[in-house]
């Protein structure tokens, strides 16, 4: 059957299961005696999402081959959860479904329940959200999926209820009917599995490029410019509606669409010149007055709820400050601003505050902190009027309500009942200019008494119960932030940013790198590293580390701290190329080699949240090999660099060509990426005879950057051969003492 038939009758189907004796009143009630006491292997994992299911009475493994030996073994699919600890969502299914007894038991008797940590895994990730918007057309986290034994997966969605409700089937209703066909239509479901993987192999196979590319045009640019225009939000800016998510990868095309320089490879109007930076500046600056942004502790959710920016879901991610932090520097670069600062040093500020681990001594990142606390879902950032009132001084609590939007009956409303609370999400409702006209007051006057406002509220905020910290130090994220810290130092003047970027890349380098076997490991956490380095690692910290060279060449870096970045650099670029790449059609796989248990080995230049890792490559590889041609005793790495970034532009040219709007990274690094000329060792100069200077022809010159060196030599041989003859004729005493030439000038000094 199609695989879209069997997966909607997966769902809608449960009435056949009573006629089986299984599934009978009386087989139920007496299953439900029984006591299945499972194993759940995750105690000994070092993810905090992991560790967050360690309790739970589900079996979970985590992925491995014993999960997929067990399946085979016990003829049982596989169900797979992936999903991360900052997820709000992800608690929820964990408190409602995991926890329970119900559904545990469930889930132990007709599957094998499977856990992965996007944090660890983001490769598998992708892959399976292919999978599940080929099936549903969207995808999102938790992601539930089931496989075969094999690894082909045959029904995918994301969040499941315990019950179904309305048109939301739960997880109770899922898993028997899962069970019973497999028990009782085993041939269907392999027949739609190995469909389903067949149509992810297709669509993967397009998007993964191939060697015979096509050169990469401008008005595929342009196309992606016009379709960011068309949907643009004029009003609250941003892309689209709601839930709304930042789009910073969206940000940083269109500020190198908005570049005034005349090398620009865009070659955009005037008019396209204005209304990119201007889609970039308003969407910022609403960003900056919703309750998207931290206005107490600094820094953004991952997204917003609705289309204004008011109500986020409030985890935050590392990745998206340093996003941020990129996009505000390189605005200021273009515009200078006073709000790009102040953007920047609140995201910094943010940094410092909550994703530095100091208790363990790390100088390293934290990738994210928690939606929610004992409490519940953003109960750390929201206020009711009268806790407001209990904090700051009398005289104004009225001009913050004003200034922030805090009302008596709460502004924050339950996203699923729809319910208003007595809670206040934080969030400009008045400029300060609006403000000082309402009050009577002078707007310098305003800015200071919020600002104490502020700080006194962010100290009572730090004596709640905190949301939990996902202290995982990750490559690539940290690799986003050295190089955001790195740009931002130059742009906003700054060396201290520039400072606390080295210290990264130094620390990530110390614990992150095993010299022994020349190997990165993605992820460092309790004082251990592990799981090896995937191709976005080594891509974004490469990226990060060519950022901070630029940086400290900048700041007047001694040659040694110079060689040091171009040899980190080298290194990570070498072992990206040796373990990634694809010798078939070019460009980086995302996932191992040697991956057991996938169905599918992925590539990808289509960017999500982050720009791609063949982006990234491209940009990195590009202006390391641009470095390294400077000496030519480098020359040859600094070639092969710049094969591979134009192998991986050519490789994902035609996907480009056909929908730019899924490739804007891999747009802005072509459009940095310059052709590349070797260069030689300069030739020494012809050392002339006596017998040559006497000649009236030109010596013969084979290297143009000699001929400046052997210039002195094209005087006329007559005149000076003239010279020599008449201070011949003249006495010893008479004549001029000769003095030595320099070797370059003439061989007669020798």
């Amino acid at each position: 059957m199609p695989v879209n038939n069997f997966a909607s009758n997966l769902i809608s189907e449960t009435s056949p299961l009573a006629a089986y004796g299984e599934y009978s009143e009386e087989a139920t009630v007496a299953k439900s005696r029984q006591v299945i006491v499972p194993v759940n292997h995750l105690a000994g994992e070092i993810s905090p999402h992991l560790l967050q299911h360690a309790n739970n009475p589900v079996g979970w493994y985590p992925w491995c081959q014993e999960a997929f030996e067990v399946a085979k073994r016990e003829d049982k699919p596989v169900f797979l959860s992936i999903g991360y600890s900052s997820s709000h969502w992800c608690h929820v299914m964990e408190r409602d479904c995991f926890r329970d007894q119900e559904v545990a038991q469930l889930m132990n008797d007709a599957c094998v329940p499977v856990k992965i940590d996007v944090s660890e895994r983001p490769d598998l990730d992708a892959l399976f959200m292919e999978v599940c918007r080929l099936q549903n057309g969207s995808a999102g986290h938790p992601l539930s999926i089931f496989l075969t034994p094999e690894g082909l997966p045959f029904f995918s969605t994301t969040w499941l209820p315990k019950r179904t409700a309305g048109q939301m089937p739960g997880i109770t209703d899922i898993i028997p009917r899962v069970k019973w066909l497999w028990l009782m239509q085993h041939d269907d479901i392999d027949r739609a599995a190995k469909e389903l993987s067949g149509m992810i192999s297709d669509r993967v196979k397009n998007i993964s490029g191939s060697k015979a590319g096509t050169k990469i045009k401008r008005f595929s640019a342009r196309e992606a410019f016009e379709n960011l225009r068309k949907n643009f939000d004029v009003r609250w800016g941003g892309f689209g509606v709601a839930p709304k998510f930042p789009d910073y990868v969206k940000l940083l095309f269109l500020l190198k669409y908005a570049d005034e320089n005349k090398d620009s490879w865009f070659h955009a109007t005037a008019q396209e010149r204005y209304d990119a930076f201007t889609m970039i500046d308003i969407t910022l600056r609403r960003m900056w007055r919703g309750g998207i942004h931290d206005h107490l502790g600094g820094g953004f959710s991952r997204y917003s709820t609705d289309e204004r920016w008011l109500v986020p879901h409030f985890e935050k991610f590392l990745s998206d400050q340093a996003m941020l932090l990129l996009t505000a520097a390189l605005a200021h670069e273009l515009k200078q601003n006073a709000f790009y600062k102040l953007l920047a040093e609140d995201i910094v500020f943010a940094l410092t505050r909550d994703f530095c681990d100091s208790d363990s001594h790390s100088q390293g990142f934290r990738s994210a902190i928690d939606a929610d606390t004992i409490e519940g879902e953003g109960r750390y950032y929201l206020w009711t009027e009268d806790e407001i009132k209990s904090v700051l001084p009398e005289g104004d609590v009225g001009l913050f309500c004003a200034a922030y939007a805090v009302l008596p009956s709460g502004n924050f409303g339950n996203e699923v009942a729809g319910s208003q609370l007595s809670y206040n999400i934080l969030y400009e409702a008045s400029t300060v200019t609006e403000l000082a006209r309402r009050h009577n007051i002078k707007g310098a006057e305003v800015g200071v008494r919020l600002a104490a406002c502020r700080k006194l509220l962010l100290d009572a905020r730090d004596r709640r119960p905190a949301p939990l910290y996902d202290d995982q130090v990750l490559m690539d994220w940290n690799g986003l932030m050295i190089g955001a810290l790195a740009r931002a130092s130059v742009a906003f003047e700054n060396p201290d940013w520039r400072a606390m970027a080295e210290r990264t890349a130094l620390f990530l380098q110390k614990i992150l790198f095993d010299s022994k076997t020349n190997t990165w490991r993605r992820r460092w956490r309790l004082g251990k590293s592990g799981i090896d380095a995937l191709a976005q690692d080594y891509a974004a910290l490469l990226w990060g580390v060519m950022e901070l060279y630029k940086a400290s060449k900048k700041s007047g870096a001694g040659d040694k701290q110079l060689n040091d970045w171009l040899k980190y650099a080298q290194n990570l670029a070498d072992n990206l190329l040796d373990k990634f790449w694809d010798e078939n059609s070019g460009g980086l796989f995302a996932t191992y080699a040697n991956e057991q248990n996938v169905f599918l080995r992925y590539k990808s230049a289509i960017d999500v949240a982050i720009p791609s890792s063949n982006s990234l490559a491209v940009i990195a590889l590009n202006e390391l090999a641009q470095i390294l041609n400077q000496k030519p005793e480098t020359s040859e790495n600094a070639k092969k660099y710049a094969d591979y970034a134009k192998k991986i532009l050519d490789c994902f040219s035609r996907n480009l060509t056909e929908n730019p709007s899924e490739y804007l990274s891999l747009i802005v690094a072509n459009s940095l990426w310059k052709p590349f000329k070797q260069k030689q060792e300069p030739k020494p100069a012809k050392i002339l005879t006596d017998e040559e200077l006497n000649r009236d022809e030109e010596p013969e010159i084979t290297n143009p950057e000699s001929q400046a060196q052997v210039q002195p030599e094209r005087e006329s041989r007559r005149a000076r051969s003239s010279r020599r003859a008449n201070s011949e004729n003249k006495s010893p005493s008479e004549r001029p003492e000769r003095r030595t030439r320099s070797p370059r000038r003439s061989s007669r000094a020798r």
